[in-house]
């Protein structure tokens, strides 16, 4: 048997091109892992200079940032019902990964499995990851004991878009038992050979029962 895992992509992402961005890593797990990549539902707002876009890509969010705090929450409780859909339709998921704000996403989901509102996880995967601020407008889900599902946090320490720290903030305050590593590039996800071996390991350590 496979873990079926839930997969968020990053701000101006999709899920289709989260998927393409992890061909190495979906090849190298293939026999571990079923992937399933869902594309949030709001259009991102920002566009970095650096992006390389055409008329007719797709660049979206799970939430978009705003002065407004009530827009904030409603793309949120949106994103949230497009997450919890695709958990009731292809559920039931045994991991949720998350890359860039998919893996502050993906935190907001782990919290809100493990308190209970939707099925639990065995395990998260975060990449490029922060601890995400509108945790808070789920009360102290996080506050007064971490969450204790096993997470993986992989950080780069040239990353310019999340600094390295904010990851390993993500795991020291929000997770009991976090393995965090840092590879020397930037804003990615490490697919290398040596890398996809610490993946495979990592699994390993996972019951499927």
């Amino acid at each position: 048997m496979k873990f079926k895992v839930l997969c968020l992509h990053g701000y101006t992402q999709t899920g289709p091109k989260l998927r393409d961005r992890l061909g190495p890593f979906r090849r190298g797990l293939k026999n571990q892992v079923d992937l399933v990549f869902v594309t949030a539902p709001h259009k991102a707002t920002m566009i970095f200079d650096d992006q390389q876009t055409s008329a007719d890509d797709q660049c979206m969010a799970w939430w978009n940032q705003d002065e407004n705090g009530d827009k904030v929450e409603n793309e949120i409780m949106q994103s949230l019902d497009v997450v919890k859909n695709v958990l009731e339709k292809e559920g039931p998921f045994d991991g949720v990964l998350g890359f860039s704000q998919g893996a502050g996403m993906a935190a907001i989901v782990a919290a809100l499995a493990e308190s209970g509102e939707m099925r639990g996880f065995r395990f998260a995967m975060f990449f490029a990851g922060f601890y995400p601020d509108q945790l808070r407008l789920f009360g102290d889900l996080v506050k007064e004991r971490r969450l204790r599902v096993p997470s993986l946090h992989v950080v780069g320490e040239s990353d310019a878009v999340v600094p390295c720290v904010r990851g390993v903030d993500l795991a020291a305050r929000a997770f009991e038992n976090a393995q965090v590593l840092r590879h020397a590039g930037g804003h990615f996800v490490p697919c290398n050979a040596e890398w996809r071996k610490i993946y495979q390991a990592f699994l390993a350590t996972i019951n499927l029962e």
